[in-house]
């Protein structure tokens, strides 16, 4: 682990933040809007005088090889200035998945939200976050009234939106899910490892699975 202070290596990560986002928003009109609103707060957002205690999580083990994995893509100095900062963060999961989704699916999945809810910067509205899951697994169709992008940092995930049939993504594109699109993932043999933007009109709402 770098020997540079947190708060150097965090500067060092909001800079790969600020510099992929603003080739996103230039390359994805789409999702430009949102992207620069995210952008934007990241860029005014202060590291709290007090931080959280960090926290790792079961799903977390598959983070070595989630951060292996990007080495191979475009994303690799991001992922390397995440990998940086990530022994002081607290990885979180959704709670109300376990009822319908088992003990086994919340111990391979986690995120840590470096902006929003229980995030190192809290936020009640925008999200940035690095979200994990581990191999051979399904994220059943969900919805939420955020609007959300992820940015994958390689794999051989499937993505699936709408009811089409799942299919893989390129590494450092986005994956755009409007307001209350139903989307699923399914994990083949690495990781789900990527970078995700929400944009909500009002507080946040967690995502429900669908019926």
């Amino acid at each position: 682990m770098s020997t540079a202070s947190f708060e150097v290596r965090f500067e060092t990560l909001r800079g790969h933040m600020l510099s992929f986002l603003a080739e996103r928003a230039e390359a994805e009109p789409e999702q430009a809007k949102a992207i620069t609103k995210v952008s934007r707060r990241i860029v005014e957002a202060r590291l709290p005088e007090v931080r959280q205690e960090p926290l790792r999580l079961p799903g977390h083990r598959h983070l070595e090889a989630a951060l292996a994995m990007a080495q191979d893509g475009p994303m690799a100095e991001f992922a390397q200035a995440f990998a940086a900062v990530e022994p002081d963060l607290r990885w979180i999961r959704t709670e109300h998945y376990r009822e319908k989704l088992g003990d086994d699916y919340m111990a391979n999945y986690c995120y840590t939200n470096i902006l929003g809810y229980d995030g190192l910067i809290p936020d009640d509205r925008m999200i940035a976050t690095f979200f994990i899951i581990g191999p051979g697994r399904h994220y059943p169709s969900h919805h939420h009234e955020a609007e959300e992008v992820y940015f994958p940092f390689g794999g051989d995930t499937l993505w699936g939106q709408d009811g089409e049939p799942p299919r893989s993504r390129p590494a450092g594109l986005a994956v755009h899910n409007t307001p209350w699109l139903l989307h699923e993932m399914i994990t083949g043999e690495t990781p789900l490892f990527t970078f995700c933007l929400w944009v909500s009109p009002g507080p946040i709402k967690l995502a429900q699975l669908a019926d």
